[in-house]
């Protein structure tokens, strides 16, 4: 079992989705990585955050600059880890290459990063691993993705209670109990959790 620090949450301080959690879990020596969030701006710069909106701002209509969120490029910059970082692609319009090629503008300075790509959008994360190659997966739920055809895709992300139904499931999320973490111990496999400190 690999453990991964959903949206860098831990036993610590910080607000989740910000460089200070994501840099304060890498820091964990039993923490093999952690997982973040990403929306693009209406000036096609992409900033951490799960939820569409920052307070009563739908985040994809507004520019950077009116919005108090941490830039993905300034949290790449600042990280220095060859753990893994797996980025959350968080989009519901249509124009998928549009943000793929934006996105790509920034991921490609940062090769030397174990980066994966994972999304709910099956346009959006096909596209990017057909066109740019980076590590990408498909993120399967009860309703959304479950009927697709995903072995084109480097990994899938599961639900932990639907693991067994996916034969290449890499990752599954969020396990936040230490029962249940500790079935998994054994599986090679990515487990996300707001609470990584439970199997330390």
């Amino acid at each position: 079992m690999y453990l991964i620090s959903h949206r860098g949450n831990n036993k610590h301080k910080y607000i989740e989705n910000t460089y200070e959690a994501i840099n304060s879990s890498l820091k964990e020596k039993y923490i093999d990585g952690v997982e973040f969030d990403i929306r693009k701006t209406k000036d096609n710069k992409f900033v951490l955050s799960h939820s569409m909106f920052n307070k009563e701002k739908i985040i994809e209509n507004n520019k950077l600059k009116d919005l108090k969120l941490e830039e993905l490029e300034n949290t790449l910059k600042k990280i220095k880890t060859n753990k893994i970082i797996i980025i959350d692609l968080k989009y519901e319009r249509f124009k998928y290459k549009k943000y793929a090629y934006y996105l790509n503008k920034i991921l490609k300075k940062y090769k030397y990063l174990n980066i994966y790509l994972c999304s709910f959008n099956y346009d959006l994360i096909l596209y990017i691993k057909k066109r740019y190659k980076y590590k990408s997966g498909l993120i399967i739920s009860n309703i959304l993705n479950k009927c697709k055809d995903y072995d084109s895709f480097d990994f899938i992300s599961v639900n932990y209670r639907t693991y067994k139904q996916f034969k290449n499931a890499l990752m599954i999320w969020t396990i936040n109990d230490k029962t249940t973490l500790k079935k998994y111990q054994n599986e090679k496999i990515y487990v996300i959790t707001d609470k990584p400190y439970l199997n330390n």
